[in-house]
């Protein structure tokens, strides 16, 4: 965070294939969001994206504010171990184990009181690092990198147990959601639905379902069991129902037309990076590389036994509440 940021203000973007959606918070405006706007790019080709950027930049007023940017690229994975009671040293070996077995390059570490999750993140790293770099070059602050299923789920509401996000024609992704964090999100597909889009479900998802690690196709089936359980109950304007209220720190999404770019359904993934970004929930996070280890042993899913019922947000106000830690793990190998 630079020396002139102030708590509660914050740049998000969302960076898909073919465009980039970006809001700026700011606590002295109504609803938090001061300005938003998107812009068609091609994310892959480098000078395109560095433009349409410079172009995002520009239309949300050249802020200086902290910037966390949100992306789900095809073939990323999300879920989660509980890593309750384990040391650095058992952690350390975890992520390297997780990286030489599986390629999970990226880990996640969210605590809430005596439980400890790791959440295990595999994506396209050299993306990630492109879109950081092209940021910074953009002239946003920071730049910061993190999955749009943990955007999303950061506001979609303490209640919230399955969230999909419809980007494009052919370009989607759903998780599995509690206490504000992912438990699995994979990439999904959602023919014959408009775009962009949100759906956002409250109903009873067997967590115990994904206590241990699943492999690509348990995984989305998995997933996809569960929202076909949450399609029954899903809130989501294309079903007919009101448009979702996303909570942005304790204060409501203000609701805006469906081709606005400031309505839930186009800006939700910038709105929960720019959440994160401004530190309205948890402190701000640092992504690190995992590098390659050998010589792993023991068993790294014989963790304790525990349960307790977690806060459901962070209290903002001084000595309140109990404050959850995340942070990420992202080290160059090499």
């Amino acid at each position: 965070m630079n020396d002139h940021s102030v708590r509660g203000r914050g740049v998000g973007i969302e960076i898909t294939t073919h465009l980039v959606r970006g809001a700026r918070l700011d606590p002295d405006r109504d609803g938090r969001v001061a300005s938003a706007a998107e812009f068609s790019v091609d994310s892959a080709d480098d000078d395109a994206l560095l433009d349409g950027l410079v172009l995002l930049r520009a239309e949300l007023g050249e802020p200086d504010d902290p910037t966390r940017i949100a992306t789900f690229p095809s073939g990323t994975t999300i879920q989660r171990l509980d890593v309750t009671g384990r040391s650095g040293a058992d952690l350390k070996e975890l992520r390297a184990h997780m990286n030489a077995r599986h390629s999970i390059g990226t880990t996640l570490i969210v605590d809430d009181g005596p439980r400890r999750w790791m959440l295990l993140i595999r994506w396209d790293e050299h993306s990630i690092d492109r879109f950081a770099d092209i940021a910074q070059r953009a002239g946003f602050v920071g730049g910061d990198v993190e999955p749009s299923a943990l955007s999303l789920a950061r506001i979609a509401g303490a209640d919230a147990t399955y969230v999909r996000r419809l980007v494009a024609q052919g370009e989607a992704h759903h998780a599995v959601v509690a206490n504000r964090l992912p438990v699995a999100a994979v990439s999904t597909t959602a023919t014959g639905r408009a775009h962009p889009d949100l759906d956002i479900a409250v109903c009873d998802i067997a967590l115990t379902a994904f206590d241990e690690f699943l492999d690509d196709l348990a995984l989305t089936e998995t997933i996809d069991r569960a929202a076909a359980r949450a399609d029954a109950t899903r809130r989501s304007s294309s079903a007919g129902s009101s448009v979702p209220i996303l909570d942005l720190a304790g204060v409501d999404s203000v609701s805006y037309p469906d081709h606005d770019v400031r309505s839930p359904q186009r800006l939700v993934v910038a709105l929960g990076a720019a959440v994160g970004a401004a530190g309205l929930v948890g402190p701000i996070d640092v992504l690190q590389r995992v590098g390659p280890r050998a010589g792993i042993g023991g068993d790294p899913f014989d963790r304790p036994w525990a349960i307790e019922t977690l806060p459901t947000r962070v209290d903002d106000a001084p000595g309140g509440g109990e404050r959850a830690t995340r942070r990420f793990w992202k080290r160059r190998s090499g």
